[in-house]
C-alpha cells in the first residue's frame, strides 16, 4: 500500500540557503509534481522527505505517523538521486540487490527479488555489467529497480530525465505512468520542466526561494 505524506513547518537551512515553512499534504496513491528552478531548493526538499537531512523545525510525517527522527533505512522511501548514485565497483545486480543483502535477506530470496524487478524494469539483460558502461537511460532503471526492490511505499525522484534523450524520455514517462499503477505509489517528482511535470503528475506544487508558491 501506498502511504501519505504530511510536511508541517518545515524549515531547514543550508549555509546561505534555506527551506522555510514547507507545509504539503500529499495524499496516498498521489503523483505529485514539484516544479522549481535550480537552486530553489527541490533537492533539500527530498533530502528531506528521505532522512538525509533533518529539519531545524517542523515535522515530516508519513500515513499521519512523525518520522523526522527516523534514519532513512527506517521509513520505508525509495529515493533515486539526480547521479543515481549507483556504485561503480558493482555489477548492476550488486546494485539492485545491496539494499536486500543489508537488510540480511537470504541469498536465494534477494536473488529471486531482483530478477523479478530487473524484468520489470526491463534490466535483466544488463546483471552483470558495471554501471559505468550503461546508457543514461539504463542508469535510471536501474536506479528505479533499486528502489522498488525493497518494497518502498514512497517514491522520490531527482530531475529522473535530466541525463537521457528525448526518446529514453518517453520511454521512461510510459515506465513510470505504469510502476506508479502497478505499484501503488505515492511519487513526489522534482522537476524545473514545466511540460514534464504536468504531463506526468496528478497534482503540481511550485517552490521557489525555499518557498511553496502554490
Amino acid at each position: 500500500m501506498s502511504v501519505s505524506v504530511s510536511l508541517r513547518d518545515v524549515g531547514l537551512r543550508l549555509g546561505q540557503f534555506e527551506l522555510r515553512g514547507l507545509s504539503l499534504e500529499i495524499p496516498a496513491r498521489t503523483y505529485l509534481g514539484v516544479l522549481g528552478p535550480t537552486g530553489c531548493g527541490k533537492t533539500a526538499l527530498l533530502e528531506t522527505i528521505a532522512g538525509l537531512r533533518r529539519p531545524q523545525c517542523g515535522a515530516v510525517c508519513l500515513d499521519g505517523r512523525d518520522v523526522t527522527g527516523l534514519a532513512p533505512e527506517d521509513r520505508g522511501i525509495g529515493y533515486v538521486p539526480q547521479d543515481h548514485a549507483l556504485f561503480p565497483h558493482m555489477t548492476v545486480a550488486q546494485n539492485i540487490g545491496y539494499g536486500l543483502v543489508e537488510r540480511g535477506v537470504p541469498r536465494a530470496e534477494a536473488d529471486d527479488a531482483v530478477q523479478s524487478v530487473a524484468r520489470r524494469l526491463r534490466v535483466d539483460g544488463l546483471l552483470s555489467r558495471r554501471p559505468t558502461t550503461l546508457s543514461g537511460g539504463e542508469r535510471q532503471r536501474v536506479a528505479l529497480a533499486r528502489a522498488l526492490v525493497l518494497g518502498c511505499r514512497l517514491l522520490l525522484l531527482d530531475e529522473p530525465f535530466s541525463a537521457v534523450d528525448q526518446s529514453t524520455r518517453r520511454t521512461l514517462v510510459a515506465d513510470l505512468r505504469e510502476l506508479h499503477r502497478d505499484y501503488e505509489l505515492t511519487v513526489l517528482h522534482v522537476t524545473h520542466d514545466f511540460t514534464e511535470a504536468c504531463g506526468l503528475a496528478g497534482q503540481v506544487a511550485v517552490l521557489k526561494d525555499g518557498e511553496l508558491l502554490q
